[in-house]
């Protein structure tokens, strides 16, 4: 589906969730035309003379949301018009039905089988791992980014701190370590996670993890994922998905620390694979 969520045309996989989606678009579409529509009748009630501005304004606020409300129309028109074939599968498998109670767990049920990835379970540990070309290559942009700025930011920004000899400039100046910060910042908790990342998929215990959502951005995609321990706790986790590969419904091997289960990582998610 253009724009929104994946679904299967055959078996109707993702297909409430993408209409749902769809529903959503059409509902904030709509009330931005209308306040498009407002404004324009407003310019036109205050200004008669301005001639056509109103209809500038017309076509600069209420043009885009439109287009967008009514391609989703013709996409939720082409879901209704499709007939499915709802997928045989054999699942030998524990259900398990989620807490109504809790407000973070959607209540619907979610099927988990008991010997989902046999041939991770198997492996000795530690785990022996390797990092993917796309972990080398943000590794290496990261140990470029943070060099460079130790080398020849980081005596700038020094140097134009200490030139600075009036206590009002001071306190701007200040902000001469915000780069600093964010370069710094970001390095860290990169690192943190892949040193993290690392410790779990090579000696943490390993569960068979359900995807409940997934959202596309430009340049990233996150997932929101449940996961079951061996004491029956449903734990939840969140995380960008590396691989781009994860939609709702999809189970996917999730790996987390015995001690802490909240940290956890899905195996697809990682910039680290086991080998």
């Amino acid at each position: 589906m253009d724009g929104y969520k994946f679904y299967c045309s055959r078996c109707g996989w993702n297909h409430e969730i993408a209409r749902r989606e769809l529903s959503s678009t059409i509902r904030v579409s709509v009330f931005l035309v209308i306040l498009g529509v407002i404004f324009a009748v407003v310019v036109r009630v205050r200004n008669p003379r301005e001639g056509w501005a109103w209809v500038a304004i017309l076509l600069a606020f209420s043009a885009l949301p439109l287009f967008y409300a009514l391609s989703a129309l013709y996409q939720v028109h082409r879901l209704k018009n499709l007939s499915f074939q709802p997928a045989n599968q054999k699942t030998g498998a524990l259900t398990i039905s989620e807490m109504e109670s809790s407000s973070d767990v959607p209540s619907k049920t979610i099927v988990f089988k008991e010997k989902e990835y046999p041939e991770l379970a198997a492996l000795p540990r530690p785990r022996k791992l390797k990092m993917t070309w796309k972990g080398r290559r943000y590794f290496a942009f990261a140990l470029v980014v943070v060099g460079l700025y130790t080398v020849y930011g980081l005596p700038a920004t020094w140097s134009a701190f200490s030139n600075s000899h009036s206590a009002q400039g001071k306190a701007m100046d200040w902000m001469l370590f915000a780069p600093m910060a964010v370069v710094y910042g970001y390095s860290f908790a990169f690192f943190r996670n892949r040193f993290r990342e690392r410790r779990i998929l090579a000696n943490g215990e390993q569960a068979t993890g359900y995807i409940t959502a997934q959202n596309n951005g430009q340049y990233t995609q996150s997932i929101q994922y449940y996961f079951r321990l061996a004491d029956g706790r449903l734990i939840t986790g969140q995380c960008n998905d590396a691989s781009c590969s994860l939609y709702e419904g999809m189970t996917v091997p999730v790996f987390y620390d015995a001690e802490n289960p909240t940290r956890s990582i899905p195996l697809d998610c990682s910039l680290t694979k086991i080998a």
